[in-house]
């Protein structure tokens, strides 16, 4: 789905290993591209994935702290189900507990509860 609507916005994917070492991913667009990492794991892949085209949807340039956290939240909001999250929450507010039972990254997790916090959000009960 997500390679979909990436390709829907005129954007190309590129799988590379010629990114800083901390980085997932990155867009660029000027040349309307996303580069992913080669060799993530699927839960890394997606949260990459969804993330960078959070960035091409707003054809966002640069790096800066409001756009990164914009990016995150979208993508844990495309990537955690509501109901899920909050089965794995009564069991454990742990990160990690919750990334696992959801199968996806800490990183999503702390994204998805600033959402809430954020109030774009609203947690559901099980």
């Amino acid at each position: 789905m997500i390679l979909a609507l990436i390709k829907n916005l005129d954007v190309e994917v590129t799988y590379t290993d010629r990114l800083p070492a901390a980085w997932h991913g990155a867009y660029w667009d000027d040349e309307r591209r996303i580069f992913i990492r080669s060799g993530l794991t699927a839960a890394y892949e997606e949260q990459a994935l969804w993330h960078e085209y959070a960035h091409a949807w707003h054809r966002d340039r640069g790096h800066h702290p409001t756009t990164e956290w914009r990016a995150w939240r979208f993508a844990a909001r495309m990537i955690v189900d509501p109901l899920k999250y909050a089965s794995a929450e009564r069991l454990s507010t742990s990160s990690v507990f919750i990334a696992s039972e959801l199968g996806t990254t800490t990183r999503i997790i702390e994204a998805y509860r600033h959402a809430i916090v954020r109030g774009e959000l609203y947690a559901q009960a099980a």
